[in-house]
């Protein structure tokens, strides 16, 4: 059996109100990195019902640095959290939010003469107002004495009946609300509340401590372990250790997101690529570079994050104007956004010469599949050529082995680049002969459900109906249309041309050979690709391809 790593402490079990006492007094502190409060009132309650039965709820997960000071929420809903006490080593919360902050909110008196910051909240839509300050109404919850259900104020039927949940703890306050029941079911009820208030004042938990200064160990142990799922970004981390009342990183780039890249279609481009294009701004290797250095320049230069929104916007208006690519699902590699962005950083306003040269390596890139198993070696190497380029004018391109187009695989794979590649041409030869950049048009408006099969599966022919020989770029509104057409022979040669139908291939679909049409017509594509390819490549390699 392996040993547990060192910087593993022994677990220890303690007292659920110890626990809780813990994060009152700022002992055990909630960082930003987490989601606290993403559990439906369903969830909450199946926790609370075990909390009743005896059931364990599992581990917590905390960890304790003597170092490292990660920025915290100040509220758990309408709670208020203290700071840590001055001198003592920092705990923070890596598994176990969803439970905590459920029973912290059930179990703590809430406070209504604060308002709530919605920005605490995930379920911002589970706030009100209630004139005394706003408060989500899951934070009150209640106990039904009568049913020994639990229940938010909503779903209660007999108020006289119901115990605030957060009187276990509170003796003094609990005895008070047994004396106020009233009735002949009074023992019945003053023996339930004794029954719950014991439930929570004997349960216990289970606590496993990391200790470690170590930011990167902390946060792939909260990659690694984290129960629900909700796995931990750099962008978490880096935001965690910037924050500050005047910066908030994932603020800014939802800014960025809806000021300057929702215009372009670009609102859902994730946070990794806008990190990545920070580090390139700053110099640093967009891989090797840990959370705590970026953080460190970002403390200090934060208004890069903007310079990398508007290069990013340029780089989204590029894709699309000049090379056809709408919307960041679509580009072959979220590398090349990095790569784009830091070049229209440097380049804003590049002259003709280098937005050819730039177009040029966009399809390199693509059809050459250059940034598959990427190492952080090579990307620092791919930026160098990018900025020489951009300072000289000239190509620019250090490859170890002699430039390729990757073949297209014959079962066709939307997710690979070879794959977009192959989309982005049958859109261009549709721009080219129709009207208004048709073709783009369609992979902007339905993406990956514009590249349709129009031949019928067949038993046995699998290998024909998956070929990208079989793939189509038409609007999924007239796929049906279009397979009759084709499939009666009703489409005329200006209509076959812009499908990129060549003439033996439609003689091989008229006499029922499935197959031969679509390798003729995977062949014909193949061959105008690499006539597209070819003059590109000839500008960085001497004889091109």
């Amino acid at each position: 059996m392996r040993a547990a790593p060192s910087f593993y402490s022994d677990p220890h079990v303690q007292f659920l109100s110890q626990l809780l006492e813990e994060i009152n007094s700022g002992l055990i502190q909630v960082p930003r990195f987490q989601r606290p409060l993403v559990w439906d009132w369903d969830r909450r309650r199946e926790l609370l019902v075990s909390i009743r039965d005896g059931i364990p709820i599992g581990a917590i997960m905390v960890w304790r640095t003597a170092h490292a000071t990660i920025e915290c929420y100040r509220q758990l809903g309408p709670h208020f959290l203290s700071l840590p006490p001055e001198g003592t080593t920092r705990q923070y919360l890596l598994d176990g939010v969803q439970r905590l902050s459920t029973l912290y909110g059930a179990l703590h008196r809430p406070v209504r003469t604060a308002p709530v910051d919605l920005f605490e909240i995930e379920e911002v839509d589970e706030v009100f107002d209630d004139g005394a300050g706003a408060i989500s109404r899951d934070f009150e919850v209640f106990y039904d004495l009568t049913t020994k259900e639990f229940v938010i104020r909503e779903d209660a039927e007999d108020d006289a009946r119901l115990m605030p949940l957060h009187l276990v703890f509170n003796s003094v306050a609990l005895l008070r609300f047994q004396r106020e029941l009233s009735g002949p079911d009074s023992e019945h009820l003053i023996e339930a509340s004794d029954e719950i208030a014991r439930s929570f004042r004997d349960y216990k938990i289970p606590i496993i401590p990391i200790t470690t200064d170590d930011v990167d160990m902390a946060t792939r142990t909260f990659q690694r372990i984290n129960s629900q799922g909700a796995r931990m970004s750099e962008a978490h981390m880096v935001h965690a250790l910037t924050w500050s009342d005047h910066f908030d990183l994932r603020r800014k780039f939802s800014e960025l997101r809806r000021e300057l890249l929702a215009p372009v279609g670009w609102a859902e481009l994730d946070e990794d690529p806008i990190l990545k294009a920070c580090k390139a701004a700053f110099g640093l290797d967009v891989y090797k570079t840990n959370a705590q250095e970026l953080s460190d320049k970002l403390r200090v230069r934060r208004a890069v994050v903007q310079e990398v929104g508007y290069s990013l916007r340029r780089a989204a208006e590029f894709l699309w104007s000049r090379c056809g690519v709408p919307s960041p699902d679509l580009v072959p590699y979220s590398l090349q956004v990095v790569i784009l962005a830091e070049a229209f950083r440097l380049s804003p306003d590049p002259d003709n010469n280098l937005q050819e040269l730039i177009i040029s390596w966009f399809w390199m890139t693509t059809y050459g599949e250059l940034f598959a198993g990427m190492s952080g070696d090579r990307v620092r190497v791919v930026l160098g050529d990018m900025r020489e380029m951009l300072r000289t004018g000239r190509p620019k391109w250090t490859w170890q082995r002699p430039f390729e187009v990757k073949p297209l695989r014959q079962t066709f794979d939307f997710r690979a680049a070879r794959a977009k590649a192959f989309a982005f041409r049958l859109a261009a030869i549709q721009d080219q002969l129709g009207p208004d950049r048709e073709g783009s048009q369609i992979l902007a408006d339905a993406g990956r459900k514009g590249l349709v099969q129009i031949l019928p599966w067949s038993k046995g022919q699998r290998d024909t109906y998956a070929s990208p020989g079989n793939r189509f770029l038409v609007h999924p509104a007239y796929a049906a249309a279009f397979r009759e057409a084709l499939l009666a022979g009703l489409i005329d040669e200006p209509l076959r041309r812009k499908h990129a139908i060549p003439d033996e291939a439609m003689g091989a679909l008229m006499a029922g050979d499935f197959p031969a049409f679509v390798d003729l017509r995977h062949r014909h594509i193949g061959e105008l690709e690499r006539r597209f390819v070819q003059p590109l490549v000839s500008q960085f390699i001497d004889g091109g391809i």
